[in-house]
């Protein structure tokens, strides 16, 4: 065999297309976070870790233990890292620490497919699938066990420090110092262990409030009808007291006629003063109640039920309805195909419902056509009947959008049970029945689900951090992956 380990691989191996494409990236990002004074170890080259890691997912190798043995019976990773042995520990910190410049190769990526023309920009469609999280569903508890498991942690806590603070002060003291030499019991694992299981209840705790909190949308909406109130309770308040003093200045100004002409007490009973006219009395109740209820609308505060529930391995994960039925542990994730299923975007959702994905999907979208500088503008924007929403539909009422308001079987021409729009989607239903939004809607499916199933059949359905942030990277990491492979794999046609 050739002494070079360079020469065990053909040129077109996928080791030597990776290390192509990584040598065109801008890896500043991840130079810029180790030190130049000299100090310290020597890290290993930013640009061969990103190489390796690109490598590896595109082979399906994602834990760190499985890329750490790879780097020993896999030729491209020895070629990739030098023939250095990268231990598992050194991979999952680069991609900890480079969280953020990880993210940016998925637009670098997608700029690389924009600049050799792969990239079709005539029908951009959204969908949404579960990922199972790195979490257990047993793991959820309801709010009054999250309660009492916090209570338990301090109290477990309280006591360890205390019985450290015990032994402190009689070492201190050196009370019995010659007779008793019994150790005391390291402590500090468990102490550990309850702190950090404090710190997930208590993230727990808060996202069971924040998912108690209404949605943007309906605290507009309350926001909105509370003001319109507290208008008209002004305004009639204000017409009720114009109309009260106008009423005294009559009676003033017959009082002081009558003194003129002589006459005393001949002018009737006097009006009732502002402050107790019934009128003006409820109208200002009705107005402090209508002001009442729009700071109540502004700063909406939690409702907390005694059925909601949160997962402590992973407090951001959620239970989700499975794709063949029951629930699981997991995140919902979004993604944006084009032709030939290239991602535009591809995004962790925190609410099992694709219902408020679409305003943030689209934006995202447009963020990354930007930041790629993709050549033209989307003609045509695609999504299913779960991101059907009027809030939606007005916010994007500018964009070519089609989004079934029924079912996809009735969109298809099939008996189904769910046949007309809901209020505020008419239009949009409208839109689908003509022959051209009907033709154009057909092509969401052929876009959008291939997507998934490329993505499902390289990476699984499972994801291996915990937390929104850590997943975040982690999906936009595959993202990046299934661009770059789809970039590898694209073979210009030959003049016919």
């Amino acid at each position: 065999m050739p002494q070079d380990v360079r020469e065990w691989l053909p040129t077109e191996h996928l080791c030597w297309k990776v290390l192509g494409i990584v040598e065109q990236l801008d890896l500043s990002a991840f130079e810029a976070g180790y030190r130049r004074d000299g100090q310290g170890g020597a890290p290993y080259p930013p640009g061969n870790l990103v190489a390796l890691l690109l490598y590896c997912y595109s082979k399906g190798i994602r834990s760190s233990r499985r890329i750490e043995q790879s780097c020993w019976d896999d030729v491209g990773c020895r070629v990739i890292t030098a023939n250095h042995q990268v231990d598992h520990a050194t991979v999952a910190r680069f991609v900890r620490r480079h969280r953020s410049a990880l993210n940016s190769l998925f637009v670098q990526v997608l700029a690389l497919c924009g600049q050799r023309g792969l990239v079709d920009l005539s029908a951009v469609a959204v969908d949404g699938s579960p990922m199972e999280a790195n979490a257990s569903r047993d793991a959820n508890q309801r709010l009054h066990r999250l309660e009492d498991t916090i209570v338990q942690c301090e109290a477990e806590i309280h006591t360890v420090l205390e019985d450290a603070l015990t032994h402190a002060r009689r070492v201190e003291d050196d009370e019995q110092a010659r007779d008793d030499h019994e150790e005391p019991g390291d402590e500090w694992p468990r102490l550990s262990r309850l702190c950090d299981r404090l710190t997930r209840a208590n993230l727990a705790m808060t996202r069971l409030r924040e998912r108690s909190m209404p949605p943007p949308s309906e605290v507009r909406e309350k926001v909105d009808a509370a003001e319109r109130m507290v208008a008209r309770a002004e305004k009639r308040l204000a017409a009720e007291t114009a109309a009260h003093q106008g009423k005294l200045k009559e009676y003033e100004e017959r009082a002081r006629c009558d003194r003129e002409a002589g006459r005393r007490g001949a002018n009737g009973r006097p009006p009732v003063p502002l402050e107790h006219k019934t009128v003006l009395v409820r109208q200002r109740t009705r107005l402090e109640k209508a002001r009442a209820w729009l700071k109540r609308a502004r700063t909406p505060q939690p409702a907390l039920s005694p059925d909601s529930r949160a997962c402590l391995s992973d407090p951001d994960s959620r239970l989700i309805h499975g794709k063949h039925g029951g629930y699981l542990q997991g995140y919902n994730i979004q993604i944006a195909c084009t032709r030939r299923q290239f991602l535009l975007a591809i995004e962790v959702h925190d609410n099992p419902s694709d219902r408020t994905a679409l305003v943030p999907m689209v934006h995202k979208i447009q963020h990354n056509h930007r930041a790629a500088d993709l050549p033209g503008e989307i003609q045509l924007w695609l999504a299913d009947n779960g991101y059907a929403s009027a809030n939606a539909f007005e916010a994007l009422a500018d964009l070519p959008l089609l989004v079934s308001v029924t079912s996809d079987a009735h969109q298809a021409g099939f008996p189904a049970k769910r046949q007309e729009a809901p209020a505020g989607q008419q239009a949009m239903a409208a839109r689908l029945t003509t022959p051209d939004g009907k033709e154009q809607y057909r092509r969401r499916s052929a876009l959008v689900e291939p997507g998934f199933a490329q993505l499902f059949q390289r990476f699984g359905r499972h994801l291996n951090y915990q937390s929104h942030t850590a997943v975040d990277a982690e999906i936009k990491l595959l993202g990046t992956v299934h661009n770059l492979n789809k970039l590898i794999s694209h073979r210009p046609r030959g003049r016919s």
